[in-house]
């Protein structure tokens, strides 16, 4: 097991704490119900969940005799009910009727409350599947992980096996033994890869952060320990990290190489785009280059933000004046970091141009160690791992990474010219001339071929991009280029902001609400639509004094942030704000 655990659980739970605090907050507050309940079942010795009293001291004993009910409501609820959502799997009235009203399958619920081991976990999903024809394995999978941290919140089997999978395959975990699940020895194995294979996920995850020394749990003082003197990591961030590692197996674990973030201002795109490539930096790092100083994070991206300005010749290559007065080609940014990133490709096709970076392995390289000199290649030869006749060298090489702020300002087909045909076929392969190629020299061009430089994307370049779907000039991105990329929504994330008011605001944590409401009626409003909603980033790191009331906060954000907003997206249709405000502020409706 490596480090790249260290750093995933940075960037998935540290760094977003408050985006998933909400989560924690229910999570634990429900399994700690349960846990009550248990300790009243096992001091008890009864076996029934209709003695109202085992619910003394939980959420559920100010529901009188409801308390039951209620309990299991939630522990079978067609949404989320604070340890994971229900996903599509729907438990209809007749079945619930039916389920609720049998003693044995209740009976079952009660022994995996007092004792959640595989064999309970067992005898519950062969009841309900008795007595309803059905299996729902989200639903019962669900009851056991509220009964126990021992298994994760990741109930989908498929969802979960996919992170069980990549924990394996990325060496994060050790191989799963069927003997080394734990309090199972007399069960059967009939369905219990879920039970066994999450206990041993969580298990290992848990004991990797356990011992962690002390100065290298400061990282994670925010959420994982306490303090620097716990030495058991909260069994609820953990979960909850091998369920978002689920939510991130697509990006950036995989990244595409070439992504556009859009959504309304102030829904974080740009600050996500940057979380994701340093995510993707970081995994890498730790696996290839660790102990090589050569390579570091600010040395692989690249910022740059479009405006109407913008040229090719910013962006690829261009004349230049030079300091004698004369014309001198210069190189673009984005063309610069693609010299860069390009180095090993290049050299590979020096030698040979059949040579495919995507398959060779470091075993086969080793045959032109020879012809292959120059410092970014000595990171490769000092690598060093068990199975390295087949690790392919594309793994290995380091990912760089254009970061292009409001993509859509520009004028997309004049900056991006010949990049339409490289953006499809990366590598070497998909060299081509460019507008200079005849002025290009060592100094500018990257590949020669055939006495002419030719221009190419690095395989190991990714390009995220953002654009706001409010700008008017949204289309510049015509379809040529847009299906050359992947595109994800990024929405007001209220979830985000709440979690955040929590830990820093509780008292002004009413502006989440206000915001979603805002949100609803700009959305249905025939002029604006969804594209015009108000980012969560504008009620973040608010500048006023702690001690301001709530009511007193929602007016100055409405003054300083959302009211020129909302007036220069109404401006010249004839409409007014005021409705808007007063949705916000909370004057509607009296």
């Amino acid at each position: 097991m490596n480090n790249n655990l260290k750093n995933l659980y940075v960037q998935l739970i540290e760094n977003v704490a408050d985006e998933k605090n909400r989560w924690h907050i229910e999570y634990s507050e429900f399994v700690g119900d349960i846990e009550k309940i248990k300790n009243s079942l096992m001091d008890s010795g009864t076996k029934s969940l209709d003695d109202h009293s085992i619910y003394k001291g939980t959420s559920f004993a100010t529901k009188n005799n409801n308390a039951k009910d209620e309990f299991l409501q939630k522990l079978f609820a067609n949404t989320s009910n604070g340890v994971a959502s229900n996903g599509q799997s729907i438990l209809s009235e007749k079945d619930r009727e039916k389920l609720m009203a049998n003693e044995d399958f209740l009976s079952c619920v009660a022994e995996l409350i007092r004792d959640p081991i595989l064999e309970n976990h067992q005898s519950l999903r062969e009841k309900w599947h008795e007595l309803i024809d059905k299996n729902n394995p989200v639903l019962t999978n669900r009851v056991t992980a509220a009964c126990t941290t021992n298994v994760s919140s990741c109930v989908d089997e498929g969802k979960f096996y996919q992170v069980f999978n990549w924990l394996i395959e990325k060496e994060l975990i050790t191989e799963y033994s069927e003997n080394k699940s734990i309090n199972n020895k007399e069960a059967t194995k009939k369905n219990c890869d879920w039970f066994c294979k999450n206990e041993h996920v969580v298990k290992q995850i848990t004991n990797f952060f356990q011992a962690l020394k002390v100065d290298e749990r400061k990282a994670f003082n925010k959420t994982l320990f306490g303090n620097e003197q716990d030495k058991n990591p909260d069994p609820y961030w953990i979960n909850i990290f091998i369920w978002s590692i689920y939510e991130n197996l697509s990006t950036p674990f995989l990244l595409k190489k070439q992504i556009v973030k859009y959504g309304p201002p102030g829904t974080g795109k740009t600050y996500i785009a940057k979380q994701n490539a340093k995510l993707h930096f970081n995994i890498w790092k730790e696996e290839f280059a660790k102990s090589d100083e050569t390579y570091s994070y600010n040395k692989m991206v690249e910022v740059i933000q479009f405006h109407p300005s913008y040229s090719y010749e910013d962006f690829i290559e261009g004349l230049r004046p030079s300091q004698d007065g004369s014309l001198k080609l210069h190189n673009g940014v984005f063309k610069s970091l693609c010299k860069k990133a390009g180095r090993w490709e290049i050299d590979l096709a020096k030698i040979d141009q059949k040579l495919d970076v995507n398959k060779i392995t470091l075993e086969e390289l080793k045959k032109y160690k020879d012809k292959l000199a120059g410092e970014h290649w000595e990171y490769i030869w000092k690598f060093n791992k068990s199975s390295n006749d087949k690790t392919l060298l594309i793994d290995v090489l380091p990912p760089y990474f254009m970061i292009i702020d409001e993509i859509n300002r520009a004028e997309l087909s004049r900056v991006f010219g010949e990049l339409m045909y490289c953006l499809e076929y990366r590598g070497t392969e998909g060299a081509i001339k460019t507008q200079y190629t005849h002025l290009n020299d060592e100094s500018t061009g990257m590949l020669k071929v055939d006495g002419e430089y030719r221009f190419f994307i690095p395989e190991k370049l990714y390009i995220l991009a953002t654009m706001n779907t409010i700008d008017r000039s949204v289309e510049s991105f015509d379809f040529a280029l847009r299906r050359r990329f992947r595109w994800e929504e990024v929405l007001p994330n209220y979830n985000l902001l709440e979690g955040h008011l929590l830990e820093y605001r509780a008292n002004w944590k009413g502006l989440c609400s206000s915001l979603e409401k805002l949100n609803k009626m700009i959305k249905g409003d025939a002029l604006l639509g969804a594209d015009y909603c108000i980012g969560h980033a504008y009620l973040m790191n608010l500048p006023y004094a702690k001690e301001t009331s709530v009511t007193d906060v929602k007016e100055m954000i409405w003054e300083d942030s959302i009211k020129p907003l909302l007036t220069e997206y109404l401006r010249g249709t004839g409409k007014n704000v005021t409705d808007f405000k007063n949705e916000f502020l909370g004057k509607n409706n009296g």
